[in-house]
């Protein structure tokens, strides 16, 4: 199998490219980022990983360290490589409101539940 890094790809993260029939993608350093499918099928491998992964259009994969992918459709497969953490925002919000809550109680100051909580009590 031969494997052909595309640099300019792994740099854009914004923007979708093109993987042509029979073509393969090194992706060993876009681990922890998520690999979208917006056409084609696309075969997936990575390093001491027991199982390939097919996808196909509207799939997408977190990657793992030394990840390759393979266009295994008869026409190019259009990706994209994406954050992993765009998907997480609401959990860093909850942590940050959380933290915010100690801080004050640290200080002496009481939180109580919010109105709408309280009013069900």
């Amino acid at each position: 199998m031969d494997t052909t890094t595309a640099a300019t790809a792994m740099n854009t993260s914004s923007s979708a490219f093109d993987l042509a029939p029979g073509a393969t993608l090194a992706l060993h350093h876009a681990a922890g980022r998520e690999l979208v499918v917006y056409s084609g099928r696309v075969w997936v491998t990575c390093s001491g990983c027991a199982q390939d992964l097919f996808l196909t259009a509207g799939q997408r994969v977190r990657l793992a360290p030394g990840a390759v992918a393979e266009c295994d459709s008869p026409g190019a497969a259009r990706l994209q490589l994406q954050p992993a953490h765009g998907r997480l925002w609401w959990a860093a919000a909850l942590a940050l409101r959380a933290l915010g809550r100690v801080a004050l109680r640290l200080q002496g100051v009481h939180v109580g539940l919010p109105t709408r909580m309280a009013e069900r009590r």
